[in-house]
């Protein structure tokens, strides 16, 4: 009998979360996906099929995440009428909430990245196609209203985003304030200075100058170069005439 797709979404967010749960108690290490295939209550071979690795679990738990997560702002009736910082922010707070109830499980995935090296950084950026577009979206909506301008190397901003993500989740797992007071601030003050850039012609200037510095150094350097080749082929030539002739 043929499994539906939602029977097998199900099966799978089922897996992940007993899979949290177990690491969470037993350390990531110490817990295998025979363990964790019985405390979901599925076969070993149904856990395989799902994920043939436990970092293969880990990713897909991020992506489960950034999933429940777009869902969730998507729903915000007024959402459309968010300014770019707001639907930002909101996109941010939304994660970490939802990550809030696994935040042990968290902190041993952020500790495996940055200090014990049992996850490649490169794998975890291969979980973030969903964030990005959001972000990418939410930035082309906020240009044609005319928000904001649109800024230079406009397309590599919503990776740098995600980047900003990254160290937004790094430091909430260490903040020890109440509430994560402390992440709040980092995170308005953070994007407020992300808008005030956006708002402002800081980029369009730096960018000229980056040009300017291309143009009249990076090439002429290279020009030179260029020449040095050439009078260097025209002496090999030479000397061979003369070896040969």
């Amino acid at each position: 009998m043929k499994i539906s797709q939602s029977a097998k979404e199900k099966t799978k967010i089922k897996i992940l979360q007993s899979a949290v749960d177990l690491i969470i108690e037993k350390g990531f290490d110490n817990a295998s996906l025979r363990e964790m295939a019985k405390n979901a209550g599925v076969s070993n071979p149904t856990i395989y099929n799902y994920f043939p690795s436990k970092e293969k679990l880990l990713y897909a738990y991020i992506e489960q995440k950034h999933k429940v997560a777009i869902a969730t702002i998507q729903e915000i009736e007024d959402f459309h009428t968010y300014t770019l910082r707001e639907q930002l922010q909101t996109l941010i707070e939304t994660e970490l909430e939802l990550y809030l109830e696994d935040r042990e499980f968290i902190i041993q995935i952020t500790d495996m990245v940055f200090h014990a090296s049992g996850l490649k950084m490169g794998k975890l950026y291969e979980t973030n196609a969903r964030f990005i577009e959001t972000v990418d979206e939410m930035l082309s909506i906020a240009i044609e209203a005319e928000e904001i301008a649109e800024p230079p190397f406009r397309e590599h901003i919503p990776k740098l985003f995600w980047d900003y993500y990254i160290m937004v989740v790094a430091y909430w797992v260490k903040d020890d304030s109440e509430m994560f007071e402390n992440t709040t601030q980092f995170i308005d003050h953070s994007l407020g200075l992300a808008e005030a850039v956006l708002h402002s012609d800081i980029l369009s200037k730096a960018s000229d100058l980056g040009m300017f510095f291309f143009k009249t150094h990076m090439l002429n350097s290279l020009q030179k170069f260029a020449t040095k080749q050439e009078s260097f082929s025209k002496i090999k030539r030479k000397l061979g005439e003369v070896l040969h002739g």
